[in-house]
């Protein structure tokens, strides 16, 4: 594949989220006594010091985290014991933005190492290093679990032959389970099997199924008034407009500040999301105006910010959502009461016949790629730590916890601590003791396997351990949603005669460009800043008909088509690069 030259990538909001299981490597010591830098074993494993170096402090620009934490050094255990490791103070920006991107690079005042979206690479380039010449001492991880192909790709795709830029997630056999479904139908089970386990086939379904049980339980276990859902809007509209019935469509959304491309994830098929009315654009929208008519939406929605909607599902007072990475904390919230009979669905949404969730996406990483400033004044240590999340041992630190006090190794056998198990149980366990809040930072695909094995990456997706966890006391919720569903396992419950595709839509990113003109920009910025004040008022809306032609209206004066026309040609030479 020939990149062109100056091309960016755009956002594609993929969220892809389950984890899975994984095994660990023993560490071993070597001196560097040239320059008392650590150095890799010819195995390739990272080493654990022989004696204490100088400390340093390193600053890390990071991907997202998997729990809302301030920035700066982080006090969780695991990222302690990262530190202790390698004799550095980590100071990391946990709270990334476009805008605050944006800003630091308009000042080349970049982050030792930087975790940065791969539609951002152009505009970064030469203010980073070519990582190549420093893996031969510090990156024999990265070298021994990262194949040459995919250097070469990224070499090629993003560096104009040197490595600036090396991709996270990559996968080095395939996943172990196919990716989690975030998007769907999810439900208090208990409260659902009360109703007999009426079919959710529509979205109209969903609402009548959530609309009946708040009916039935207008209050949580502690008093307080249950809403049906409870939104967020610091994010954007696309939150409540790009997720759901996009992926029940079989789509992604791509193209610039708008995401205005509805694509097929398979056949690359494309179409303008805004004037096309049958868009998943519009069908979640015209979901949440039902929602809303059903009195199902929390009325704090339209102002609260993400982590006040969270806390109302840590604490019991949601009834469904459609993104399931909150769905932790409501069942943790109920454990912590010893109720383990009743909760959430579990690892995967209500299965609805002939939807389109499901797949994997190619190995060559996810959307986000590192790099090390070009003004880092400790371009190895900074090396030597992006070479730890690409190893065996990193990545099971930060999956799983620490060895020895969050999981073990008996002979081949990894198995969490009684100590994981109740530091599980915490609603924000991730954010206290680490587990999994680093995951976007893992070099690996944290849902494979540990390279050359059969064991996964992440525990959790160990057959052995699910059969284990399925008879424990906390998990006879899930234990009785994977019978009801004849499955094996809970994350194996997909629609009837659904099988997983794949899709190598992530590659199109760099293909594309990074910024639109200035001309296009100027639309764009109109059109995001007329929706984020629009949305909610179609939510609200008496008549969602009309208030939709209102709003496709409008944005025509505004000059979509423009925007269009743009994005449709970008796409076009993107695809004929794409081989």
């Amino acid at each position: 594949m020939k990149r062109r030259m100056g091309k960016l990538s755009t956002v594609i909001l993929i969220a892809a989220l389950a984890f899975n299981t994984a095994c660990a490597s023993n560490n071993r010591e070597q001196k560097n006594n040239n320059a008392g830098e650590q150095a890799p074993t010819n195995q390739g494993e990272t080493v654990a010091q022989e004696n204490p170096r100088e400390k340093v402090g390193l600053s890390f620009w990071a991907a997202e985290l998997w729990a809302s934490s301030p920035p700066g050094r982080q006090e969780d255990p695991i990222m302690k014991h990262i530190e202790e490791k390698f004799n550095i103070e980590l100071d990391m920006e946990t709270q990334p933005s476009d805008e605050k991107l944006a800003a630091i690079l308009a000042t080349n005042d970049l982050k030792d190492i930087m975790v940065i979206p791969k539609k951002n690479f152009d505009q970064m380039k030469s203010l980073v290093i070519d990582m190549e010449p420093l893996l031969e001492k510090y990156g024999q991880d990265i070298k021994k679990n990262i194949s040459p192909e995919t250097i070469s790709y990224y070499k090629e795709m993003f560096g104009d032959g040197q490595l600036k830029f090396l991709g996270s997630e990559i996968s080095t056999d395939g996943p172990v389970l196919p990716e989690t479904i975030w998007a769907g139908p999810y439900v208090r089970w208990d409260y659902y099997k009360e109703l007999g386990y009426p079919a959710i086939e529509t979205p109209d379904d969903y609402i009548k199924v959530v609309a009946e049980m708040k009916k039935l339980h207008p209050n949580n276990e502690d008093g307080k008034p249950y809403h049906g859902f409870s939104l967020w809007l610091d994010w954007g509209y696309g939150i409540l407009a790009d997720h759901w019935n996009v992926r029940r469509q079989g789509a992604e959304v791509i193209g610039g500040l708008t995401n205005i491309l509805q694509i097929d994830r398979e056949s690359f098929e494309y179409f303008n999301k805004y004037t096309n009315e049958n868009s998943g654009f519009w069908a979640d929208l015209d979901f949440w105006n039902k929602a809303n008519k059903a009195g199902l939406i929390d009325p704090d929605s339209w102002t609260q910010k993400y982590d006040q909607a969270v806390q109302k599902y840590n604490t019991g007072q949601v009834l469904a959502t459609y993104i399931n990475w909150v769905i932790g904390g409501s069942n943790s919230y109920l454990q912590s009461k010893k109720i383990y009979d009743k909760g959430w669905t579990a690892d995967n949404p209500i299965p609805m016949s002939g939807e389109n969730y499901y797949y994997n996406t190619a190995n060559k990483g996810q959307n986000f790629v590192y790099a090390i400033s070009k003004d880092s004044k400790n371009p190895e240590r900074a090396m030597e730590l992006i070479n730890y999340l690409y190893s065996v041992e990193g990545v099971l630190t930060i999956i799983n916890g620490i060895e020895g006090q969050d999981w073990v190794n008996e002979n081949g056998e990894f198995k969490y601590t009684d100590t994981y198990f109740e530091n599980e149980k915490d609603a924000e366990n991730a954010l206290k003791f680490g587990y999994r809040k680093y995951a976007n930072q893992s070099g690996l695909d944290i849902t494979g396997f540990i390279p050359d094995t059969k064991n996964p990456l992440d525990f959790r997706n160990n057959q052995s351990y699910m059969k284990i966890q399925l008879e424990k006391p906390e998990n006879a919720l899930k234990k009785e949603i994977t019978s009801y569903y004849n499955a094996e396992f809970p994350n194996k419950i997909p629609p009837t005669g659904q099988d997983y595709g794949k899709t190598r839509i992530a590659e199109l990113s760099p293909l594309l460009p990074p910024n639109e003109p200035d001309e296009i920009k100027l639309i764009s910025d109109r059109i995001v800043n007329y929706l984020n004040q629009e949305v909610i008022k179609l939510i609200l809306a008496d008549d969602f008909v009309a208030h939709k032609a209102k709003i496709i209206k409008e944005l025509e004066r505004l000059g979509i088509d423009k925007v269009y026309a743009f994005w449709d040609g970008e796409m076009k030479k993107a695809l004929s690069e794409l081989n």
